[in-house]
């Protein structure tokens, strides 16, 4: 009998479980606050912000780590004002790595306790400088477990700007040469990786100190922009051994930007 009633009463747990779909009863949670425009100073930590209830696309993550990207810097200091002031406050942030606390009723993909990671619309007014975030499903992917909650956090918002300027403007194929700028910054470092691993030979312009790592990542050259960007024009001109040169990437990334930053 005593057993019977473990197994009722597990069935019972287990089906209260699925009905409401979660880990976690917050509603508030501890977040930074954008108020109005400025500087840093304008920030506001405070303890007590509401946990919206999710939609049936959405996700609920607890935060584990967070990345800053220049966008919020930008838009905290008033870069889509026309857009963002009537919605303040603010929650900025777009990179998050966690875990799963809660699902809404159609998400299918992502379970409950899963390390997962992704990035925000840059629209999104509740961002991710909060205990607790929300995602649709489709802004995530399980987090590889070879990689940090820290280390997932710098990736996604970067990679996702690197993937639209590659395959959707630039249309990068198999076994074409490429010239990434600035790949020693985020954007261009997943370029890099990006491009190699769609099989593309990569040529980058960077900085002195970003040499090492580029090369590291994939790159067969590395062209340090402060003395040695003439001469590789020069030799650029008369080889033409790149299938996307920079007015070409330059302008893929152009685009890419503006889709991201309105």
């Amino acid at each position: 009998m005593r057993g019977f009633w473990r197994r009722k009463d597990a069935t019972a747990a287990a089906a209260a479980l699925w009905k409401f779909r979660t880990l976690s009863t917050a509603t508030a949670c501890r977040a930074v606050v954008l108020p109005r425009f400025g500087g840093p100073e304008v920030l506001e930590f405070r303890s007590s912000v509401e946990v919206p209830d999710l939609k049936p696309q959405e996700v609920l993550v607890r935060a584990r780590a967070i990345s800053i990207n220049p966008l919020d810097l930008r838009v905290r200091s008033g870069y889509g004002r026309s857009i963002f002031e009537p919605l303040l406050p603010l929650i900025l942030g777009r990179d998050v790595s966690g875990e799963v606390v809660a699902v809404g009723a159609s998400v299918s993909s992502l379970v409950l306790g899963q390390e997962v990671f992704g990035a925000l619309h840059p629209t999104a007014v509740r961002g991710t400088y909060a205990d607790y975030c929300i995602l649709s499903e489709e802004e995530l992917s399980v987090k590889p477990s070879s990689v940090s909650h820290v280390e997932a956090s710098a990736v996604p918002f970067a990679a996702l700007t690197a993937w639209r300027a590659l395959k959707c403007t630039a249309r990068i194929s198999e076994g074409q040469r490429l010239l990434v700028l600035g790949g020693g910054g985020a954007v261009g470092l997943s370029a890099i990786q990006l491009a190699v691993a769609a099989g593309c030979s990569v040529s980058t312009i960077c900085g002195s100190k970003s040499i090492e790592r580029v090369m590291e990542v994939g790159a067969e050259d590395a062209i340090d922009y402060k003395t040695e960007v003439m001469n590789f024009r020069v030799s650029l001109k008369l080889r033409k051994k790149l299938a996307v040169v920079w007015p070409a990437l330059t302008l893929a990334l152009d685009i890419c930007f503006k889709y991201f930053f309105f």
